[in-house]
């Protein structure tokens, strides 16, 4: 009899913790967010403008003088990645590398339904890799609420949903491996980020990660694949939901004149903040004119008294030729690290200086360390 009763009790309780798959938490939160999530497709060109092999030539060997001019090349470019709508109206978040404002490029959006809308870029940040674009549908289109984000807790269950390798609207699901990570891609370092072992590939970039009540936890920027030359698996990250609110809610008070934008802390601006150094772009004729033999660079015209370039020797109507181990030619070209420079932190300049000797002009070189103040 005791038997019996032990049995029955073990076959109840397998039968209690039988669930349906249409009853399933994950499932829901797929039903909830998926129809929110739409698979992006830009196609732009980017313009390069390349120096004739010749002129460096002659400006090598020759002091220049014989430039014929740069060459203007269009390279065709496509991408595809994932975007989540925030609003019933149409604007849409995702990654800024996803829609390039400097590619100029036409994006097409497609939601789950099949339905396909041209998208307008609306406002983009490089620093945190998020821009905000919008379709127009006659329709209120399917959102994800950002006003309950996910609690973000280590080891809870997140799911990826996008377009990875044109895939689209796939689920992978992992778990939040850690929190506040910082990745360096390129020219750029991001801190602050989310870590997953779901799988976040090529595509899935600006779709979001959620919890398994639906809610957002982040959105998807990049995967981990290659580490001290050895191959890594299941380390992606996410920007924090928190931070992707605050700036989709800022974006879009923008784009509707309730707020003005912030100004603009380009490389000039931040090297002058932070160095005491004003510098412009200094043309071929130029850098000619002032003894320097054709170089390029960025001409010092303006010097703090008492800042860090000051302190170092830096002195008006020289040529920074380099800032770290990147060449200095335009202030547009220099890396976004610039823009993001904290105090503290040191930065070796290169700079040429033109001395007249009667009717010679020798140029002398030379590197100093600035620390940002």
């Amino acid at each position: 009899m005791r038997l019996f009763v032990f049995l029955f009790v073990l076959q109840a309780g397998s039968f209690a913790w039988a669930v349906p798959p249409q009853d399933e938490p994950i499932v829901k939160a797929v039903e909830k967010v998926r129809p929110a999530v739409v698979n992006i497709y830009t196609e732009g060109v980017v313009t390069q403008e390349v120096r004739d092999p010749r002129d460096v030539f002659f400006e090598r060997y020759f002091g220049g003088g014989m430039s014929r001019g740069n060459r203007i090349l269009q390279t065709p470019l496509r991408n595809l990645g994932s975007g989540l709508i925030v609003s019933p109206d149409g604007y849409i978040v995702t990654n800024q590398h996803v829609a390039n404002r400097e590619t100029n490029p036409k994006i097409r959006v497609t939601l789950v339904n099949g339905k396909d809308y041209e998208a307008v870029l609306l406002r983009d940040d490089d620093l945190q890799d998020l821009a905000l674009i919008k379709v127009d549908a006659k329709e209120p289109l399917p959102f994800l609420n950002l006003e309950k984000l996910s609690p973000n807790m280590l080891g809870q269950t997140v799911l990826v949903l996008g377009n990875p390798v044109g895939y689209e609207n796939s689920v992978s699901a992992g778990i939040l491996s850690a929190k506040d990570r910082t990745l360096t891609i390129g020219d750029l370092t991001m801190e602050g980020l989310l870590q997953t072992d779901a799988a976040i590939n090529p595509g899935n970039s600006g779709g979001p990660l959620v919890d398994g009540e639906g809610n957002l936890v982040g959105l998807s920027s990049a995967k981990m694949s290659i580490a001290q030359n050895l191959p890594v698996e299941s380390i992606g990250f996410a920007i924090p939901a928190e931070r992707v609110k605050r700036w989709v809610e800022e974006a879009i008070a923008i784009v509707e004149g309730k707020i003005k934008a912030p100004p603009e802390r380009s490389a000039a601006v931040v090297l002058k903040e932070r160095f005491g150094l004003e510098l412009k772009d200094c043309s071929p004729n130029d850098s000619l004119q002032l003894g320097y033999q054709g170089r390029i660079g960025l001409l010092v015209v303006g010097v703090e008294k008492g800042g860090p370039a000051a302190e170092a020797g830096i002195q008006k109507g020289m040529l920074v030729v380099g800032l770290g181990q990147v060449p200095a030619r335009t202030l547009e070209e220099l890396p976004r690290k610039v823009r993001q420079l904290k105090g503290g932190e040191q930065v070796v300049v290169t700079v040429l200086g033109a001395m007249r000797q009667g009717n010679f002009i020798s140029l002398r070189s030379g590197t100093v360390t600035l620390k940002a103040r």
